[in-house]
């Protein structure tokens, strides 16, 4: 039977990620779907006309990626703010705050992001000293690139509002707090974003995605976000399809209401719950079973106690709640494995269809994998900060000396005990591509995966852990047509020229996002 399309690509060289037919030169799209994948014969011979037809000209195409973990939302935001991943001082980050002071009316907020004291002489946070040397009269507030610790000058510290006297909120030797913030609780709830900046927030999200080729992702945000995402999408403002995390604390809503993990329709959906076991190695708040290695006192900080993390599973389990829980740290990862033990037998059958996830299991062991496995645990891990922190020499050798360094990020380990591992990117960068690069170029040889299996691991195991599988992921006839085309075949090119593909065109459901028609 001959089929009508809507687009057709030919002449390609598709990597499909679909096992029943891994590699095609063709497809065509009808209504937002995947109709055929195949020859260019084939596709030809099954489709009578298109309204639009595309010559690849050999280039080669990969499904949409999936970005298991990010903060996008927070991230579109931020394009207001002041961008200081490529100060390379202290005294550089105080320009950059201190050119942005023109732009700003009186007392307003001054914000910034994406410092990172590990590459910096000094390597020191930065203090209110700092920050006060910059405005006193100006609050200012800069994010470390983990978002875990936050540094803020005299008046910012004031105007938030929070008890000096909480965990986090570090103090020099007379008592006095320094200005650097780690794990602060409610560190923003009396200075919340406007709804207009959230909107600007959701709709420069949607196209940061779009220019890495991230046709779906798992956006982890405060709560009332998911509001602002949906009314982008009845605005048909939306370019990229969103799973939208809920914090722990919003729990009891959620069961109050019925809502459960996978609502939603083909462009927004709801996520799972979100908490946090620990906080992160840069901040040196990542719960360790032994000290870190450049603070002997210190083994990180355990945010949510066994006891409660049990609590919250059982919740969620008997609601139908999916939960992904962040736990870095090699302490933190035991305590929420035992967590998941120590439920009963009933709760524990249903884990494994709930598709319960750990977030970074960046200090995993193997036994722990395992035991995770066994349990039907996904882990959702960031190849990414491989690349970034897990060079020799980088932060994580920083923190924690070259032993512990080269067991972190256990991929192949993971993947040889039966492990589902889903790829993301917490926007550190944002980019799959770095990301698989990292992946195959980890500093320890016998943790790297393939190509292919980070691929996989950024599109398959990525729509599984958001419970989609069946609907993106590979380029099977019958599942949304989310593709990208690169300008390079990832396959063949030389590992370390991975990262540097560049995206050249975005398609989610037929639509070009990003490239030559749209963006």
């Amino acid at each position: 039977m001959k089929l009508q399309a809507d687009l057709v690509v030919f002449n390609g060289n598709i990597i499909t990620m679909d096992p029943e037919n891994p590699t095609a030169t063709a497809l065509a799209v009808k209504n937002y779907k995947l109709i055929a994948v195949g020859s260019d014969t084939q596709v030809f011979d099954l489709v009578t006309n298109a309204r639009k037809a595309m010559d690849l000209g050999g280039k080669t195409v990969v499904p949409g990626f999936v970005d298991a973990h990010t903060h996008i939302t927070n991230a579109g935001m931020r394009t207001s703010q002041v961008n200081l991943e490529s100060k390379l001082s202290i005294a550089e980050v105080k320009q950059a705050l201190s050119d942005a002071l023109s732009r700003c009316s009186p007392g307003q907020w001054v914000r910034g992001f994406g410092w990172d004291e590990s590459f910096w002489p000094e390597k020191r946070y930065l203090t209110a000293a700092d920050l006060d040397e910059v405005a006193k009269e100006f609050p200012i507030a800069v994010d470390r690139v983990d978002g875990h610790l936050t540094s803020v000058n005299s008046l910012a510290l004031k105007k938030l509002g929070i008890s000096l006297d909480q965990e986090g909120v570090l103090k020099d030797k007379r008592g006095k707090p320094t200005g650097v913030l780690r794990d602060v609780e409610n560190l923003w709830k009396k200075v919340a974003p406007s709804p207009e900046e959230i909107r600007q927030g959701v709709l420069a999200a949607s196209r940061i995605a779009s220019e890495c080729g991230i046709t779906t992702l798992v956006d982890n945000e405060r709560p009332g976000i998911f509001r602002y995402v949906r009314a982008c999408e009845q605005e048909e403002l939306l370019g990229v399809r969103m799973v939208v995390n809920q914090h722990a604390e919003v729990i009891k809503n959620m069961i109050e209401l019925g809502i459960t993990s996978g609502m939603g329709g083909s462009m927004v959906k709801i996520g799972g719950m979100k908490s946090f076991m620990d906080g992160s190695i840069g901040a040196r708040t990542a719960a360790l079973s032994q000290p870190y290695s450049d603070d002997k006192r210190n083994k990180g900080r355990m945010l949510t106690s066994q006891k409660e993390m049990t609590a919250l599973l059982k919740k969620a389990i008997k609601n139908e709640i999916q939960t992904v829980t962040h736990a870095i740290g090699d302490d933190a990862i035991e305590t929420l494995i035992s967590a998941f033990e120590s439920l009963s037998e009933d709760e524990k059958a249903k884990v494994r269809n709930q598709r319960h996830r750990i977030e970074h299991a960046e200090m995993i062991s193997e036994s722990q994998i395992r035991r995770a496995v066994a349990l039907g645990l996904i882990l959702s891990m960031q190849p990414n900060f491989v690349g970034v922190w897990q060079q020799k020499g980088g932060l994580y050798e920083q923190r924690l000396g070259p032993e512990r360094v080269s067991k972190m990020n256990m991929f192949r380990v993971a993947l040889d005990n039966g492990a589902r591992l889903c790829f993301g990117s917490d926007g550190m960068p944002y980019g799959p591509l770095y990301g698989i690069w990292s992946a195959i170029a980890h500093p320890n040889p016998k943790v790297r995966i393939t190509v292919e299996e980070a691929l996989r691991c950024y599109t398959m195991e990525s729509a599984y852990s958001a419970f989609m599988e069946t609907k993106i992921g590979s380029l099977t006839e019958g599942k949304r047509a989310d593709f990208v085309i690169l300008s390079n075949n990832i396959m063949t090119v030389h590992p370390r020229r991975i990262r540097d593909i560049n995206i050249e065109m975005t398609v989610l459901g037929g639509r070009v996002e990003f490239g030559l028609a749209g963006g």
